[in-house]
């Protein structure tokens, strides 16, 4: 797996991986999403893009995500296939209930499973 670093700004760790077995990238988001910090989620999310394998978000150390976040991930769906990794929290829990996006995103416990996910076809994810 390789690893371009890891971004802090602002209570916000995010850490991107590229894994070559399965083919993945996993985009890890630790602490808060704010306002000030679209820029640095953008460029995790564009990185992910070029990666241009399906992309995992480990949001299971995100104390808080804002509503840029969700549309990045709305958006992540669109180029290539997304899930997320929980626990996740209350409140972006609730945001994806408030939104109605719950059901649009495939919800693994644990990264493994995620990983387990992706490797099988499309549409039968556990």
């Amino acid at each position: 797996m390789d690893a371009p670093g890891d971004d802090i700004e602002d209570g916000l760790s995010v850490l991107g991986v590229t894994f070559h077995g399965p083919d993945a990238y996993v985009l890890t988001l630790r602490g808060i999403t704010g306002p000030g910090d679209s820029g640095v989620l953008e460029e995790a999310f564009a990185r992910a893009t070029v990666a241009a394998r399906p992309l995992i978000v480990d949001l299971g150390a995100l104390e808080f995500g804002d509503e840029s976040l969700l549309g990045l991930l709305l958006h992540a769906r669109l180029s290539h296939r997304t899930v997320l990794v929980g626990p996740l929290s209350a409140s972006f829990s609730r945001r994806l209930a408030v939104t109605g996006t719950t059901t649009v995103f495939t919800i693994h416990p644990t990264l493994t499973q995620a990983l387990a996910g992706i490797t099988a076809l499309p549409g039968t994810d556990t």
